[in-house]
């Protein structure tokens, strides 16, 4: 372990850094908070050269700044503590008497510590326990926090109460700088809000702008929206597959085509949720997100699909790979216009790519929920794919209010009866004769 002095610049007064030198790869350096004129510094020795009063009380301080480093370095390396930029930013911290910041100050440490207490929030349904997806959500947004605390903060800290309307202006320019859409950039804002106002709960120094922290979401072209229309999915219902793993993964997306659940609803599914009302085959079960009990009706189509027996179990990871093999072999190719992501939290690529690799676990509720649309009245489709409102279910199938109200238009026009025609008076001339 090495530690040196340096000046940078010729600004009057300038700043002095210590460097310190831990091993491969292991070079820091950070502001002492000290600052001398550069023409009193001597490069050759990298300490402050002069007999003033001044010169030598900043060489005393700064020599016991580096004993001071050098002490703690020997106590914590070798318990396994990582020496970061941010530990010597730390130590010079606590020497030059400044307020020991605490772990939760710190936002990725808050965000870890949000995640180890996922069994014990309250979620969405007002229950205990974040869904495992929300969790996965949380871990990518921490990971994307690292990133960029590497990438504009030289690896720095970013702490809680320094997040307000300005950074995220800038964080938002940095990620759609990267390239990820619209929508994971609105959910990160979403997990700042989230995160700040816990923090304040929990008397962390918060900025008070947190209370107009704003979400965005963008709104989908119907060309962006990928679903499966009935021709594609008879396709795939008579595509060869050879392997068992790609037949049963064909039977969850012809299901999931036909009952509009979100994946992590329909691969739980079993024969136990299928039950008989008053001769009808229906599922039963309560959606993870919503905590709703739905009854959704098997049509012919989902009894022909589980004629054989129901899929068996699989994971949503290998689900979303095996179905990808599945359209490609049924020919689903059509170019299309999406956005796809090679790997979680990486920023997604615009492009057009064959129809099957930009198939994902989501076509099954957005499938069912365009392919009847019409055809079911909106309000069961609605309550069947747990949308909220029908603005959110027209935006998810790429619909507007204009598409729903000449929907209505045509069913009007069904149930209204054709009017009568009017009678007509004939003439009718006698033709009999006279007597």
């Amino acid at each position: 372990m090495k530690i040196k002095f340096i000046i940078q610049g010729k600004n009057d007064p300038t700043n002095i850094y210590v460097f310190l030198s831990a091993g491969y790869r292991k070079e820091f350096k950070r502001k002492t908070g000290k600052t001398i004129n550069p023409k009193k510094w001597d490069v050759e020795e990298n300490a402050p050269k002069g007999r003033t009063e001044d010169i030598k009380n900043l060489r005393v301080d700064l020599e016991d700044l580096a004993i001071f480093i050098t002490r703690v370095f020997n106590k914590d390396e070798p318990t396994g503590i990582e020496i970061t930029g941010n530990w010597l930013q730390s130590q010079i911290d606590l020497f030059n008497g400044k307020t020991t910041l605490i772990d939760l100050d710190i936002l990725t440490a808050y965000i870890q510590k949000y995640i180890d207490e996922a069994p014990y929030k309250q979620n969405a349904k007002k229950e205990l326990g974040l869904s495992n997806g929300r969790v996965q959500n949380l871990k990518l947004f921490k990971n994307t926090i690292l990133k960029y605390e590497k990438d504009v903060f030289k690896e720095k800290s970013i702490l809680i109460k320094d997040i307000n309307l300005q950074f995220l202006e800038k964080y938002k320019m940095w990620m759609f700088g990267k390239g990820y859409s619209t929508n994971y950039v609105g959910k990160n804002i979403a997990n700042f809000r989230t995160i700040c106002r816990d923090a304040f709960k929990n008397d962390i120094e918060t900025s008070i702008q947190v209370k107009n922290f704003k979400g965005i979401s963008e709104s989908r072209e119907p060309e962006d929206i990928i679903t499966l229309n009935e021709y594609e999915q008879d396709d795939i219902k008579k595509a060869v597959l050879l392997r068992e793993a790609l037949i049963n993964a064909r039977k969850w997306l012809l299901l999931g085509c036909l009952i509009g659940q979100r994946a992590g609803d329909l691969l739980n599914i079993t024969e136990k949720n299928i039950k008989e009302i008053a001769g009808v085959k229906i599922i039963e079960l309560k959606q993870q997100k919503t905590g709703k009990l739905v009854a959704i009706p098997l049509l012919p189509e989902a009894l022909e699909v589980l004629k054989d027996g129901f899929p068996y179990k699989t994971s949503l990871s290998r689900f979303n790979e095996y179905i990808k093999d599945v359209c490609q072999i049924a020919g689903i190719d059509k170019p299309t216009k999406a956005r796809i992501k090679e790997k979680k939290g990486q920023p997604h690529k615009k492009d057009i790519f064959p129809k099957w690799q930009v198939v994902s676990s989501h076509v099954c509720r957005r499938s069912f929920a365009t392919n009847f649309y019409g055809r079911i009245p909106t309000p069961i489709l609605m309550n069947i794919t747990a949308h909220g409102t029908e603005r959110m279910f027209l935006s998810y199938i790429g619909k507007t209010t204009y598409d729903n109200a000449f929907q209505m238009v045509e069913y009007f026009n069904k149930l209204v009866p054709k009017p009568k025609e009017a009678p007509t008076m004939e003439v009718i001339r006698n033709t009999g004769t006279k007597k």
